[in-house]
């Protein structure tokens, strides 16, 4: 199997598997599209890696993370939100089979089956989790926003003549 020195995540990276050489010393196992290979780094240094890539670091995806979805354990971490990329990439997750009531196997586009040591409860929540997470920072960097108009407010969005965005205006009293 061939074995790279570095590596970053990108929009085919499907997961990242623990792997040890023969020596001991942790290595990645990645799964990218139809390929799998090793990656002479641990995982986290990859993820690592892959965010300063990006201009970006762990801390500060897990701030992020934190700030969307709440102080919670093993968050899903935002690597570049127009690519939808996560720890376990849910994007390419196309089934879950339940193994028993604590491993699941996850089919992947690709047609690759990978044991989870998790229930598929437990994976059903940490897709939504990802899920929710990409979708929020994804909103967040095209700078659109929402809003909700209330009809008899007294408010109306306007765009004049001339102008590239929209105002409010309210009904003078």
């Amino acid at each position: 199997m061939m074995i790279r020195r570095k590596y970053v995540m990108n929009k085919e990276t499907v997961a990242m598997m623990e792997h040890y050489d023969s020596h001991g010393a942790e290595q990645a196992m990645v799964v990218e599209g139809e390929n799998t290979f090793l990656v002479a780094q641990p995982r986290l240094d990859i993820l690592n890696h892959t965010l300063n890539h990006f201009g970006l670091d762990l801390d500060g995806g897990l701030a992020g993370a934190k700030s969307v979805l709440g102080g919670k354990y093993r968050l899903p971490v935002c690597i570049n939100a127009q690519l939808g990329m996560v720890w376990f990439s849910y994007i390419h997750v196309h089934d879950l089979e339940e193994m028993n009531e604590k491993e699941t196997l996850v089919h992947t586009d690709y047609g690759h089956c990978l044991p989870v040591s998790l229930s598929k409860n437990q994976l059903i929540f940490k897709r939504d989790q990802a899920s929710y997470l990409h979708t929020t920072f994804h909103e967040r960097s095209l700078g659109k926003k929402n809003f909700y108009y209330e009809p008899g407010s007294g408010s109306t969005f306007c765009k004049e003549p001339g102008e590239l965005h929209y105002r409010v205006k309210r009904k003078e009293e």
